[in-house]
């Protein structure tokens, strides 16, 4: 088993100094230096400042290392596959005890080198994989139940009777989560009063107009381009990309804000509002409801050891089975999958315009319990 203590790695070498130092005045025989427990993360490309799976992960690996899971903790960014491949092989010399790779970017290169690696152990968060070789642990989430009711919602809140969501090249689900919030929309054209006209989807069924390149520059396009049809309520689904659709809407919601007055008569534009796939949404005034992957939960699930929660929401149900040993590591469980009928993803409206959509908290609820009962099923509504 490996020893896991509370320290880093210059806080090791350190030790071990003292150690040969305090050996040169003493006749004992100085104890072994514990070994280190270094946790590796490699993420592509909004790093983990991406307010999404990114900084979730290293908030949680951050955790466990002052919990004493891991010594200390080293984070890579990356930009492409090839970057990805170099970044495992650095981390290889640096002997992590456990290496994550976050999104579908770096899925296949983890994969690979996994096999050349059978002795270490990895972690996949969201990567969408269902092959990894046995030396992989995953964490991924349906989110398709989500964006049927961000459909929903989207169309609820909606000023102008446009919405849209969009979706990084590579992300799971892709095709399925664009369907159910299509499907979402046309519920609530379905449920709403016959005096409401109908919303629309933004490029509703074409999956190649709703799928961008997963860089802050192709969200803010998309974005611009969405918006400027009359789009007001967004919801992005990636990492880079996410947060280009995020920042240009805060950016414009800003300009609105501090514009001059309109002429008289003249019709406002309706503000931009987008619905979250990530951490909670207080980063930006625009965003009116959160998707979020619960990996709190799934870390606890899967590592016996993990610290836990006091948040009932976040605490793992207890396994059935002994925990097995892997690198060192006490396993419950290699592969979670999180859904919204085992706590691992939750939807929740943000304050700001959606509490003040009428019953949109009630919507959510009404929306979740009606899945779960099997009522509705978002993958063939």
């Amino acid at each position: 088993m490996r020893v896991k203590v509370m320290s880093t790695v210059l806080g090791a070498g350190f030790s071990a100094l003292s150690l040969v130092a305090l050996s040169a005045c003493s006749m004992s025989t100085p104890e072994p230096v514990e070994e280190e427990t270094l946790g590796c993360m490699i993420s592509a490309p909004a790093g983990f400042d991406d307010h999404s799976a990114g900084a979730l992960t290293l908030a949680e690996t951050e955790l466990a290392r002052s919990a004493g899971l891991f010594s200390a903790t080293s984070s890579q960014r990356v930009t492409n596959s090839s970057a990805t491949s170099a970044a495992l092989t650095r981390m290889k010399d640096q002997d992590c005890a456990l290496t994550t790779v976050l999104g579908p970017g770096g899925a296949d290169e983890l994969s690979d080198h996994a096999k050349s690696n059978p002795d270490d152990v990895f972690l996949g968060v969201a990567s969408g994989h269902e092959d990894f070789p046995d030396n992989v642990l995953s964490i991924d989430f349906d989110l398709v139940p989500p964006a049927f009711i961000a459909g929903y919602i989207a169309a609820t809140a909606s000023e102008t009777g446009e919405v849209g969501a969009l979706v990084s090249q590579g992300f799971p689900q892709a095709k399925k989560i664009l369907n159910a919030f299509d499907a979402g929309v046309a519920l609530y054209n379905d449920e709403a009063d016959e005096d409401v006209e109908n919303v629309k989807s933004y490029r509703e069924s074409a999956v190649d107009d709703r799928t961008v390149a997963d860089t802050s520059d192709e969200g803010r396009k998309f974005f611009e381009s969405a918006y400027g049809s009359d789009v007001d309520v967004l919801v992005p689904f990636g990492s880079a990309a996410a947060m280009g659709v995020a920042t240009a809407s805060t950016e414009e919601m800003a300009a609105q804000r501090t514009q001059e007055p309109e002429e008289e008569g003249a019709e406002e534009k309706a503000l931009p509002k987008v619905i979250w796939y990530g951490a909670s949404g207080a980063f930006s005034d625009t965003i009116i409801a959160t998707i979020e992957p619960n990996i709190r939960r799934g870390l606890r699930s899967m590592f016996a050891e993990w610290p836990q929660s006091r948040n009932p929401d976040e605490v793992a149900e207890a396994s059935k089975d002994e925990p097995a040993d892997m690198g060192g590591f006490l396993i419950t469980d290699k592969h979670y999958k999180g859904t919204i009928d085992n706590g691992g993803v939750g939807i929740s409206a943000e304050d700001g315009f959606l509490s003040r959509v009428s019953d949109a908290g009630r919507s959510i609820t009404d929306l979740r319990e009606r899945i779960k009962s099997g009522d509705i099923d978002p993958e063939k509504s």
